[in-house]
C-alpha cells in the first residue's frame, strides 16, 4: 500500500488538520514496513482469537512506532464456513457448492435445525431409504455431499478428480448460467481445488451398488415409460394418484399427531400417503419432463445470440400446472375486495386487515364482502399451506400468517394487472399454434423425412399431458410440511406456557426426535439444545451473501467479466431466459415480502413459487441464479414477461435505476 499525497494529523486541544505531502518519494513509499506489517497481522490474530470469530479493528502507529488497538466489533454481515469445512492457511482448499440455491429448495434462507433434519428425512424418504439404514447427508464435510450447521454442500474437490470444470460448466447451463459461468471462470482452477486424498471409504462401490438397490429408479422408469407411451391415459391414471393421497392427507391432517406416538411416527405417515403421487411425478419428470425440455431449450438458444420464438413458445402454456392454478385463485381473491379497503392499508398494516377479516368470519365485524371471506376461507383450505420457502417447515404459511397472503394478494389488484388466467390461456394457444405448425411442416415432409411427423406427434402429446408436471412434488411437498408444521406450532405453544421453550420459533432448533423426548420427559432441557443452535442460525441469516462455490478458506468464487467488444457502456451482459424487451424501473428484492411495485422490474438473486404473485404487476425479471428450468425463468415465460438471469443483482443493480431489460439478447441497458 502507498500513501496518499495528504495526511491527517493531531492538533493540540482536539481535532485533525490536513497536511500536504510534497515529497515524490515518500508519496511512493510504502506506509507500513514488512516488520509493521507482521505485528500488525499478529495483533488481528489475538484479537480474533479473543472473540472467536471475524472481527473488524482500527488501528494506529504513534510518532514512537507502537501500535495501538483503537476499537473492535465483530463483523456479524461476513460470510462464514463452519469451523470444520475451514483449512489451515498454506494448506490444499476444497471447493464447496451450495446446490440448494439454484435447485431444489432454490432458496438463500438458512436450514434452521429442524429444517435441516426433516430435509435430509425427506431426501431419504424420496429414494426408498430407511433413516436407520443410512442417511444420505452427514455432518462431515469429508464426503461428498455433506451437512454444515445451515447449508448442505457438494464437495467440488472430490468430483474434480474425474471432472473438468468445462464439462461442468457445460452440463450446469440449463440448470444456471450463473453456475455455469462460476465453473467456466479462472477463479475456478481444477489443478487447485483437485483433491488429492482418497476416495471416502463411506463411498465404497459395495456401499453405491447397495445405494442404487434401495433408489426406485426401476419403478421411475417404468412410470416415465408409461407417460412416453400414452401420456393423456398417464395422466388420468397419475390424477386418480394424487387424489387419493390427498384425501389420506386429509384424513390424517384431521387426526393429528397422536402423543403416544409423537412427531416421528406422524412425519413418516404424512411422508408415505403421498410418496405413490412422488413417484409418479419424479419419473414423469427424470424420464419425459428434462429430456424433452433440453431438447427444446437448445433449439430455443439455436446457437444464435435471439432466442428463437417458435421453441421458446413450447417452453410454456401448460394446463394442469399447480403454481399457476395457485396465482389464479390469488388474482380472484384479491379482486373481490374493493380497491377503497385495500387503499386503506399500506404494505407493513397487512396485519390489521388480517384482523378485521377474521373479526369478519368471526361475526364481530361485517364490513366486508360475504364473497370475498367465503373465498377466502376455501383460498385457505386449498392453498394455505403455501408460504416463502415452501420446503423449510419453520417457514411461516398463509394458514398461520394470513398478512403474508394479503401482502400477495395486494399485488394483484389496480389498473395494468392482467388477469394471469387470460395470460396462461394466451400461452396455451400459441404452444398449440406452434406444434400444429410443426406438425403441418412435418407431414410436408413425410417423403423425405417419413420418421419426423411421428416423432413430433409423440412429443406434441408429452407437452399436452405430462410437462406441466414440473412443479407438482415441491406443491406437494409443501402440503405435507405445511400439515407437520401445524402439529408443531401445537405442541411449540404448550412448551412456550410450561416455559420449558422461550420463544415462538425456538422449537425450529430441535429435531423431531428431541421435540419427542421432551413430551414424555419434563427434566429434558430444551432450551439446553437450542441456544448454539440459534447463534449458528442468526449468524447465517445476517450474512450478506450466500455464495454458490465458497472454497475452505472463504473465497467466494466470481465469474468472469463477460466480454465487452461492441457493447455499448452502461449494458450489463447475462443470459437470455424468456423474450421480450421491457423498460421499468428496477426493484432489487431479497425477499417475496418486500415491497413491491406495478410496472418495476424485479431484480432478485433467485425464485421460488413463493415469488410469483409478483410477477402479476412486473414488466420483466432480472435474476442472478436460474437457467431456463429454474422458477424465475419458467414464470415470466408464464406470464410472459422478459426475463435476463447470469446478472451480478445486488452489485450491479441498484432500487431506482431506469433500465431496459432484453429478454431476446439477454442485456440490460441502464438508462439513468
Amino acid at each position: 500500500c502507498k500513501t496518499m499525497e495528504q495526511r491527517l494529523c493531531l492538533v493540540e486541544g482536539g481535532g485533525v488538520r490536513t497536511i500536504s505531502i510534497e515529497d515524490v518519494a515518500r508519496q511512493n513509499a510504502q506506509s507500513l514496513s514488512m516488520e509493521q506489517l507482521k505485528e500488525l497481522v499478529n495483533l488481528v490474530e489475538v484479537v480474533e482469537s479473543a472473540y472467536g470469530m471475524p472481527i473488524d479493528i482500527e488501528w494506529a502507529y504513534t510518532e514512537n512506532n507502537q501500535l495501538m488497538l483503537l476499537q473492535a466489533r465483530p463483523i456479524t454481515t461476513l460470510f462464514c464456513l463452519d469451523d470444520n469445512m475451514m483449512t489451515a492457511a498454506g494448506e490444499r482448499r476444497i471447493l464447496y457448492y451450495d446446490f440448494n440455491i439454484a435447485s431444489e429448495a432454490t432458496t438463500t434462507t438458512p436450514f434452521s435445525y429442524m429444517d435441516m433434519n426433516l430435509y435430509c428425512r425427506l431426501g431419504n424418504a424420496l429414494n426408498g431409504i430407511n433413516d436407520d439404514d443410512f442417511s444420505l447427508f452427514k455432518n462431515d464435510p469429508n464426503l461428498p455431499i455433506f451437512n454444515a450447521e445451515t447449508r448442505q454442500y457438494i464437495n467440488l474437490s472430490f468430483f474434480f478428480k474425474f471432472m473438468t470444470t468445462q464439462y461442468c460448466a457445460k452440463e450446469a447451463m440449463l440448470l444456471d448460467p450463473y453456475l455455469s459461468s462460476l465453473f467456466a471462470s479462472s477463479d475456478c482452477d481444477r489443478k487447485r481445488y483437485r483433491s488429492k486424498k482418497k476416495w471416502p471409504k463411506e463411498c465404497s462401490m459395495k456401499n453405491f451398488v447397495w445405494l442404487l438397490r434401495k433408489v426406485p429408479i426401476k419403478a421411475w422408469y417404468k412410470v416415465g415409460k408409461r407417460f412416453k407411451k400414452d401420456p393423456k391415459r398417464a395422466k388420468e391414471n397419475y390424477l386418480k394418484v394424487v387424489e387419493n393421497d390427498m384425501a389420506k392427507l386429509k384424513v390424517l391432517q384431521q387426526r393429528g399427531v397422536k402423543r403416544d406416538e409423537g412427531l416421528m411416527q406422524y412425519s413418516s405417515e404424512l411422508f408415505n400417503c403421498f410418496m405413490p403421487s412422488l413417484n409418479e411425478e419424479l419419473g414423469a419428470i427424470y424420464f419425459v419432463v428434462l429430456g424433452v425440455f433440453n431438447k427444446l431449450d437448445k433449439k430455443r438458444r439455436n446457437n444464435k445470440s435471439e432466442l428463437c420464438a417458435e421453441y421458446d413458445a413450447l417452453c410454456g402454456g401448460y394446463e394442469g400446472d399447480e403454481l399457476m392454478k395457485i396465482n389464479i385463485d390469488i388474482y380472484s381473491l384479491a379482486n373481490k375486495l374493493g380497491a377503497n379497503i385495500w387503499e386503506q392499508y399500506g404494505h407493513d398494516e397487512m396485519y390489521q386487515l388480517a384482523d378485521r377479516i377474521q373479526q369478519n368470519i368471526d361475526g364481530t365485524l361485517s364490513d366486508l364482502p360475504d364473497e370475498f371471506l367465503t373465498e377466502w376461507i376455501s383460498f385457505l383450505d386449498k392453498h394455505g399451506y403455501d408460504g416463502e420457502d415452501q420446503l423449510f417447515i419453520s417457514s411461516p404459511r398463509y394458514l398461520d400468517s394470513p398478512e403474508l397472503l394479503l401482502t400477495r394478494l395486494r399485488q394483484n389488484v389496480g389498473t395494468g394487472i392482467r388477469d394471469p388466467a387470460d395470460i396462461h390461456r394466451e400461452q396455451v394457444l400459441k404452444r398449440r399454434q406452434v406444434m400444429n405448425q410443426q406438425l403441418d411442416t412435418a407431414l410436408a415432409q413425410r417423403y423425405t423425412r417419413p420418421f419426423r411427423p411421428s416423432r413430433i406427434r409423440r412429443r406434441n402429446e408429452v407437452l399436452e399431458h405430462t410437462m406441466w408436471t414440473r412443479n407438482a412434488p415441491k406443491l406437494h411437498l409443501a402440503k405435507v410440511i405445511g400439515v407437520l408444521r401445524e402439529a408443531v406450532l401445537q405442541i411449540e405453544k404448550e412448551l412456550i406456557e410450561a416455559n420449558r421453550l422461550a420463544h415462538t420459533g425456538d422449537i425450529f432448533h430441535l429435531d423431531l426426535e428431541e421435540v419427542d423426548k421432551a413430551l414424555v420427559d419434563e427434566t429434558f432441557d430444551l432450551m439446553q439444545l437450542v441456544r448454539p443452535r440459534m447463534i449458528a442460525y442468526e449468524r447465517a441469516r445476517k450474512a450478506t451473501e450466500c455464495p454458490l462455490l465458497v472454497d475452505s478458506r472463504c473465497r467466494i468464487l466470481r465469474p468472469d467479466p463477460p466480454n465487452r467488444d461492441n457493447v455499448e457502456k452502461g449494458t450489463l451482459i447475462g443470459t437470455a431466459v424468456s423474450p421480450g424487451i421491457a423498460t421499468g424501473r428496477v426493484r432489487v428484492m431479497k425477499s417475496p415480502n418486500e415491497l413491491f411495485e406495478r410496472g418495476e422490474i424485479l431484480a432478485a438473486t433467485v425464485t421460488s413459487p413463493a415469488w410469483t404473485p409478483l410477477f402479476s404487476g412486473a414488466s420483466a425479471v432480472v435474476l442472478q441464479i436460474g437457467g431456463a428450468l429454474q422458477h424465475g425463468a419458467l414464470c415470466a415465460r408464464e406470464y410472459g414477461l422478459p426475463a435476463v438471469s447470469n446478472i451480478n443483482v445486488h452489485n450491479d443493480l441498484k432500487t431506482g435505476m431506469l433500465a431496459e431489460v432484453n429478454g431476446n439478447t439477454g442485456t440490460i441497458k441502464i438508462l439513468e
